[in-house]
């Protein structure tokens, strides 16, 4: 049996990317489910590839979801339009990865990686649907549908900046085909007040970030750690394969 080690983190445009590597460099996971990842439109400066290349990880793998001008919407980075997605970050190599639309309106992507783990290949899979400032919404709603008809029955796990609470019908749903690694849903979010200005949140009191397994797996050590990387705190869970 061995213990795999899971991050999942919305690392907010990588604004505070020395913290976050400082972080990582400490914690050692094994696979990191990242959101809000950024790139050059030339591909350059990818916040995930320079997380793998600290780490000495063998795979770091980023798709794009849309554009954005990264100087108005992180206040630590220079005016420049980027791509912003999500990425999967590996200590072992990745072995393939997948693609899937989750809706067509507002898009939003489930990313997934095959990653070997004790022999047996882990589909891991990263996500971050719609900000609808936690309130229903029913394009979240079928975004959240869309990942439990894709997710395996079996050796998957995934990290998400759900952008749900967990009363919401977007975790409920999620709750019907995999497992939720914490049941205390201690709050993520958020760091820094200026994670929203709609929400203007002025303390870290709503859970947004979710780590899942299938219900094959097993795991244990849930963990909401503490951290000035971002707006969201990062979580992990040690998995069992």
């Amino acid at each position: 049996m061995a213990k795999v080690k899971v991050v999942s983190w919305n690392i907010w445009g990588g604004q505070h990317l020395p913290e976050i590597l400082d972080f990582l460099s400490e914690l050692k996971p094994e696979i990191i489910c990242l959101q809000e990842v950024i790139q050059d439109l030339d591909g350059r400066n990818n916040t995930a590839e320079a997380i793998a290349r600290h780490l000495g990880y063998k795979s770091s793998y980023f798709t794009p979801t849309y554009e954005i001008d990264a100087g108005k919407f992180y206040k630590k980075l220079e005016p420049r339009v980027v791509s912003m997605g999500n990425a999967i970050v590996s200590k072992n190599a990745i072995q393939d990865v997948k693609l899937y639309s989750l809706s067509e309106e507002r898009p939003r992507f489930l990313l997934e990686a095959l990653i070997p783990a004790n022999g047996q290949m882990l589909h891991v899979f990263s996500t971050h649907l719609l900000h609808t400032h936690q309130k229903p919404s029913g394009l979240q709603e079928f975004q959240a549908k869309r990942i439990a008809e894709i997710i395996p029955k079996e050796h998957a796990l995934l990290g998400a900046d759900l952008n749900a609470t967990p009363q919401s019908t977007v975790v409920k749903t999620l709750k019907q085909v995999m497992v939720s690694t914490d049941s205390a849903f201690a709050p993520t979010w958020s760091v820094y007040p200026e994670g929203c200005p709609v929400c203007n949140p002025q303390a870290i009191d709503t859970r947004l970030d979710y780590l899942f397994v299938t219900k094959d797996l097993k795991f244990h050590s849930f963990e909401v750690h503490q951290s000035k990387g971002s707006d969201h705190l990062p979580i992990s869970v040690v998995i069992e394969v």
